[in-house]
């Protein structure tokens, strides 16, 4: 054989050995071009899962903020329409007449004192306050059984509509506002029940 042909069988071999490990590069190259895309498909698909996870999860938060922001205003109205029955139980308290007014306190004083206190009457009392007052609240004592020896204060108290019983440095106040707020503690769940229905 000669040069020729042996350099010609050679250049031969050398392109399909090249053909062939072409052929093998690009098999190859298809192979990962499949195995990344399948790869990246995958973690497409687990990004979106968890997306959509995410996603249902804030969902169920801001429906459930959502909901309590209207559970807390929804209260803040009951609270204020409490607050209002009250305020305008006030005002029909103190629309009373003169007689109802001293009527509703010797009856109070009754209720509420031992019997041997200081009365402090309320400078805005003066509409049913009279000289007569303490002479009837003791009575109302007595007949109560117990004893009737109020004394009366000099002074009057500027910050309150009613009468307040002081002993041993305790004062117990017989007032609209006391009362009101007294009634408001033990009442309210009811007039919550009334007005909307529910405890």
């Amino acid at each position: 054989m000669n040069a020729q042909a042996i350099l010609e069988k050679i250049q031969e071999d050398a392109k399909t050995a090249a053909g062939r490990t072409l052929d093998d590069a690009q098999k190859m190259a298809e192979e990962l071009k499949a195995a990344s895309r399948e790869k990246i498909e995958g973690m497409h698909r687990a990004m979106l899962s968890q997306a959509e996870r995410d996603a249902a999860a804030l969902e169920q938060r801001t429906l459930r903020m959502a909901e309590l922001d209207a559970r807390k205003e929804l209260l803040g109205k009951k609270r204020a329409l409490i607050d209002e029955a009250f305020a305008l139980a006030g005002e029909k308290l103190a629309a009373a007449s003169a007689g109802e007014k001293r009527a509703f306190f010797l009856k109070e004083i009754a209720r509420c004192a031992a019997g041997n206190e200081t009365l402090t009457v309320g400078a805005q009392s003066a509409e049913w306050f009279d000289d007569g007052f303490l002479a009837d609240a003791n009575a109302a004592l007595e007949k109560a059984g117990k004893p009737g020896r109020l004394t009366l204060a000099e002074e009057r108290r500027a910050d309150c509509a009613g009468v307040i019983l002081a002993a041993n440095g305790a004062e117990v106040r017989c007032t609209f506002d006391a009362l009101l707020e007294e009634a408001r503690a033990g009442m309210e769940q009811d007039v919550a029940a009334e007005l909307f229905g529910q405890p």
